[in-house]
């Protein structure tokens, strides 16, 4: 009996030890959380950054596509939008279609101010 009894103090005493090292665990992870929410509290007074654009354009990185669509556009005289998604179909890059698109958008809307219609 006292082989027993002394198991069950050994059970017992590892139990206390496993429960105290499972709620010290907790505690801690809730001290952590504590820890990081005044940041995401005043992060909330600083307004959200706003994507990169490019004449209206929401750019995912640098818009460089962007850019490089509106330059072909220049340098080949490109007034039709059509073209531009063909160019932008090519070059697997709806950004470069975009930036064409700015481009003739550009030109169409200093040339055709009075036509309301006009969809380029």
């Amino acid at each position: 009996m006292a082989a027993s009894k002394s198991s069950s103090v050994v059970l017992i005493i590892i139990g206390i030890v496993g429960l105290v090292l499972y709620f010290g665990a907790q505690q801690s992870r809730n001290e952590d959380s504590s820890k990081q929410a005044p940041q995401s509290t005043d992060q909330t007074d600083v307004p959200p950054t706003k994507p990169r654009q490019f004449a209206g354009y929401d750019c995912t990185g640098d818009c460089s596509g962007h850019e490089a669509g509106y330059e072909w556009a220049e340098e080949h005289g490109i007034t039709d939008g059509d073209d531009c998604d063909t160019a932008g179909e090519r070059s697997n890059s709806p950004s470069f279609a975009e930036g064409c698109h700015a481009y003739v958008d550009g030109e169409s809307n200093s040339e055709d101010a009075e036509d309301p219609d006009n969809e380029n």
